[in-house]
């Protein structure tokens, strides 16, 4: 998103935007992005008579075949921000095939991003929940996931 004007509009509301677009201070992030594609689908939403996210996804794929701006504020922050509200409600839920499905939606955004790392254990993590036995899947469907959770860590750092 570099020269597009993001920085711009969140250091209008938010310090240490430079940090916070470098990956740092990701709670920081999640409320000022949460807030930036709200601000941009305002009025869309104030427009349109939305009733379900199948109806916004249709209205900003044809936005974005109109305009290679729209393109990329769609395809590069509007998608992205809502995978990352998919993915923290899964963790926050318990969720484990909304987890599995946000997880999945991640990738591509690994690849490109260049997080070798995560693209390719990903994978790896994709694949093996995939092929998880009846009795533990079982199990993991009912929420009975384990991790050691440090307050301010996310699920992909615990232990």
């Amino acid at each position: 998103m570099a020269e597009s004007g993001l920085a711009e509009v969140m250091s209008a509301v938010f310090g240490g935007v430079p940090k916070m677009l470098s990956g740092k201070k990701f709670p920081q992030n999640v409320r000022a992005l949460q807030l930036v594609v709200e601000e941009v689908l305002r009025s869309i939403i104030e427009q349109t008579p939305i009733t379900s996210k199948h109806d916004l996804m249709s209205i900003l794929e044809e936005l974005a075949s109109r305009s290679k701006t729209t393109k990329l504020w769609v395809d590069i922050l509007i998608k992205p921000v809502f995978i990352m509200m998919m993915f923290i409600r899964a963790e926050r839920e318990g969720d484990w095939p909304l987890h599995l499905e946000a997880f999945t939606l991640m990738m591509p955004y690994f690849y490109a991003a260049g997080h070798v790392h995560y693209a390719r254990y990903g994978l790896f993590y994709l694949r093996s929940m995939e092929a998880l036995p009846t009795k533990v899947l079982d199990l993991f469907m009912k929420g009975e996931r384990v991790l050691r959770h440090i307050p301010g860590i996310w699920s992909d750092m615990c232990t």
